[in-house]
């Protein structure tokens, strides 16, 4: 029969949490290792917008719609590619794309981090995408994504 493991002995072991509100708003809850990895449930609030964009040199990023939609935006030679996830479908974010995303209202999803030799911190700002994505009508992303299979590449403005 298993036996419950105390917070101590968890932290003991490597693995502690740490839950946080982001500045747009979102709700934030880890379960991290010592060896970089960890798991996250982000949980969207009305007011949710757009994350601050960045790149992951090491870590890969695996995220899981659980409930609602996410909007995925990658900054890629071509243009600024979009990608709208619907709940039970997922996104493998490579490494070093600068990318960011936006939860709908009321929206979950599961993010597990992972990788080998991981540094304690693998988060790259990436402002120039900030205002390329806080540009985007969603309305119409949203009326045209019919999830990862269809994604949509806005180039100058518009969207193709």
């Amino acid at each position: 029969m298993p036996s419950p493991i105390s917070p101590g002995q968890a932290e003991a072991l490597g693995i502690t949490t740490r839950h946080e509100r982001m500045d747009n708003g979102e709700l934030r809850f880890r379960l991290c290792a010592s060896d970089g990895s960890s798991y996250i449930r982000t949980e969207a609030v009305a007011d949710s917008g757009w994350q601050n964009s960045h790149l992951h040199r090491y870590v890969h990023e695996l995220t899981v719609v659980q409930k609602g939609a996410m909007v995925m935006a990658e900054e890629r030679p071509e243009g600024l590619r979009v990608l709208v996830l619907r709940a039970g479908e997922s996104y493998l974010c490579p490494l070093n794309l600068p990318h960011n995303c936006y939860l709908l209202p009321g929206s979950v999803v599961h993010t597990v981090k992972y990788g080998d030799a991981l540094p304690a911190a693998d988060w790259v700002a990436c402002p120039q995408l900030d205002p390329l994505c806080r540009a985007l009508h969603l309305d119409a992303i949203l009326e045209r994504g019919d999830g990862s299979d269809c994604p949509i590449i806005v180039s100058e403005g518009r969207i193709d």
